[in-house]
């Protein structure tokens, strides 16, 4: 891809209803979100005439189970705003962000998600305790997956 194309593939998405971009071809790999996004993966397959292959639309990766937050039991989900590698500590000798028992209020940090290099923090938008920790230290975490489940005080 040229980089005038890049840039048009940018104008088109910031105008378009397009949240969450993932391209990968043989030699590039652009990923590219805003917020509240809705997932779409397209991938492009390296042939002489560079054509796109094959295009998928992907819905939001919800736990169908488990509403984010349910007022029955007084428990909400933290789900992932992005896809990226999740990680309890800021960095390897840092103490977690959170743990089982932990009291968190709202907008405090709970984990960084690693994106293309970046790191970003991921808050809760609740107060309350965690009570469990859905997601792996180290994994990959597609967007809308549920991380943490938080029992709303108050």
């Amino acid at each position: 891809m040229k980089v005038t194309e890049f840039k048009e593939l940018i104008d088109y998405i910031e105008q378009s209803s397009i949240d969450v971009l993932k391209l990968e071809n043989k030699d590039i790999k652009l990923y590219f979100q805003k917020q509240n996004a809705v997932s779409v993966a397209i991938d492009l397959a390296e042939q002489e005439t560079q054509a796109v292959q094959t295009v998928t639309i992907d819905e939001p990766i919800m736990d169908g189970e488990q509403p984010p937050s349910t007022k029955e039991d007084g428990l909400h989900q933290i789900t992932s705003p992005m896809v990226g590698t999740f990680y309890l500590r800021s960095n390897p000798d840092a103490e977690p962000f959170v743990q089982v028992g932990s009291i968190v209020e709202k907008n405090q940090p709970v984990c960084v998600l690693e994106a293309m290099k970046l790191f970003n923090e991921v808050v809760s938008d609740v107060d309350g305790e965690i009570v469990e920790i859905l997601a792996e230290d180290g994994k990959i975490i597609e967007f809308g997956q549920p991380l943490f489940i938080v029992k709303v005080s108050g």
